[in-house]
């Protein structure tokens, strides 16, 4: 019997995972619960922190008892999570406005200050990345000027992890990989920065105190373990990005080593021994203590499939039922009925504005070269073409930077469809390895676990016996010569449709 399960729990954007599995990185339970997010008005996107919450109590109960483990055997709990958000609590951590996730662009104007008062260059030479909306720091300022009340009552401002941390353990803290996604930041220190907090003219007293990602902050209290089936003491550690925890499950821990993830969205992720200083893609934190990760992050890939599930693909999700199986099996056979190039089809993902490299809320999706003979598996298959399409451009544009990718390990749920994987190994003319076992983000935190409570002497070791490598994609040749000059014909499409992007935005009928 297993004495020493690792919990990792992720708080994703569409759904809660949780998964047990031992010290030698062997699956045993795994379980997942979807909660709904909100977008009241255009740009914007907001989450209930209780929701998380009541998913996390419900997936906990869940893997026990797939597991048929006693509670005690649970060595450890690590959560990660969708990144950055804003859920601002009052003093015993109620959440007093709708959690603003990392999709919500609602914060422009607050941008266009913020740019007026700090010079971008300091914020990219002490925090890195730009001023935009995706980070917290332009949210917490939306909130202060248009939720005085709220914000004057707010405590802290916790991390989607950090809600779930403080429930467990009743302790407030933000891990080390999210402080790059506030702004405000010293990268290099790990610590905040008073002079761009300063400059920024935030409230220090609401960013909660910074934990490396590995400690062990608190223990599980009686009510946590009441609800979630956990045994009161169970150590708990600090935490990290869903990205940083992806970097953690496909051992990304030496400078060079690089990895996508692919979910609702797409997210490139390099292992650096310096932190990323530019403007066009994202500093994140690493686990391991003097690493970074340089981070190219789409918005919308697995969410544009998504999208086309929900609105287009009535029929193969009646058939899935019938069936039993996913409808994204279904949809991913019928898009490997087109061809390579989806008969000159292509298609820009920004189906919810863009971040890097291009970074613009105004930009959208675009299905480019239709015709009379498209069929839906063209459609699909196009989805699929211009996330990889995506990648490149992010890879091309670290590789600008100096951050080179030969190789790359896949994971996330983009990561089951072979045809994407083998997609994105053509566009991007590189290997593509998927992990032996893909579990996501959540069996990262099952690694950091097994570090953190002394299972191994370091995450690195922890790293070298739970993670092996599985199947990989070799490019074809056949196809690069193809997706080439299709690439080419989609890096000219958003500089040629962005004045129309922004006067489209600027329409009101």
């Amino acid at each position: 019997m297993v004495t020493e399960a690792l919990l990792g729990i992720d708080i994703g954007t569409t759904a809660a995972k949780a998964i047990l599995c031992d010290r030698n990185g062997a699956l045993l339970a795994q379980a997942s619960e979807e909660y709904p997010t909100a977008f009241p008005q255009p740009g914007w996107a907001e989450q209930d922190p209780e929701a998380w919450w009541q998913a996390t109590c419900h997936v906990v109960r869940r893997v026990l008892g797939a597991a048929r483990l006693p509670a005690q055997a649970v060595a450890g709990v690590c959560v990660s999570c969708q990144a950055p958000t804003l859920a601002a609590v009052d003093a015993a951590g109620r959440p007093l406005y709708p959690a603003l996730i990392w999709m919500d662009r609602r914060a422009e104007p607050q941008c266009a200050q913020l740019r007026a008062e700090v010079e971008e260059a300091l914020v990219a030479t002490l925090n890195g990345g730009r001023i935009d909306p995706y980070y917290l720091a332009p949210k917490l300022r939306w909130l202060r000027k248009y939720e005085p009340d709220i914000y004057a009552r707010c405590h802290q401002v916790l991390q989607a992890n950090g809600y779930i941390v403080h429930k467990l353990t009743g302790v407030f803290c933000m891990d080390s990989s999210h402080g790059p996604l506030t702004l405000c930041f010293n990268s290099a220190r790990g610590e905040w920065s008073p002079r761009l907090i300063e400059a920024m003219r935030l409230d220090p007293e609401k960013l909660p105190p910074i934990r490396a990602c590995g400690e062990v902050i608190g223990m599980v209290t009686p009510k946590a373990a009441e609800a979630t089936g956990l045994a009161p003491g169970t150590p708990v550690i600090a935490g990290m990005t869903d990205g940083t925890a992806a970097a953690v499950e496909v051992g990304l821990t030496r400078p060079g080593d690089a990895a996508e993830m692919t979910g609702q969205s797409t997210v490139l992720l390099i292992c650096s021994d310096a932190p990323y200083r530019g403007t066009a893609l994202i500093p994140l934190g690493h686990a391991i203590p003097g690493l970074h990760l340089v981070v190219g992050a789409m918005s919308a890939t697995g969410g544009a499939l998504r999208w086309f599930r929900d609105q287009l693909g009535e029929h193969e999700v009646a058939e899935a039922q019938r069936q039993g199986v996913d409808p994204f099996e279904l949809l991913s056979a019928k898009a490997a009925q087109s061809p390579p190039g989806a008969n000159r089809l292509i298609f820009l993902p920004y189906m919810y504005g863009e971040r890097s490299p291009i970074w613009d809320s105004a930009a959208r999706g675009v299905f480019f070269g239709l015709s009379l003979a498209t069929t839906k598996g063209d459609l699909v298959r196009a989805i699929l073409e211009g996330a990889a399409y995506g990648l490149r451009h992010n890879v091309e544009t670290a590789a600008e930077a100096g951050f080179m990718v030969e190789t790359l390990a896949c994971v996330g749920g983009g990561a089951r469809s072979a045809l994407w994987n083998q997609i994105k190994a053509d566009v991007l003319g590189r290997p593509v390895t998927l992990p032996q076992a893909a579990s996501g983000a959540a069996m990262g935190d099952a690694i950091l676990v097994a570090a953190s409570v002394g299972l191994y002497t370091s995450l690195s070791e922890a790293v070298a016996a739970m993670v092996r490598s599985g199947p990989t994609f070799l490019p074809q040749a056949e196809n690069r010569a193809r997706y080439n000059a299709l690439y080419h014909i989609y890096r000219q499409l958003y500089p040629t449709l962005r004045p129309l992007f922004h006067e489209l935005a600027e329409t009101y009928l």
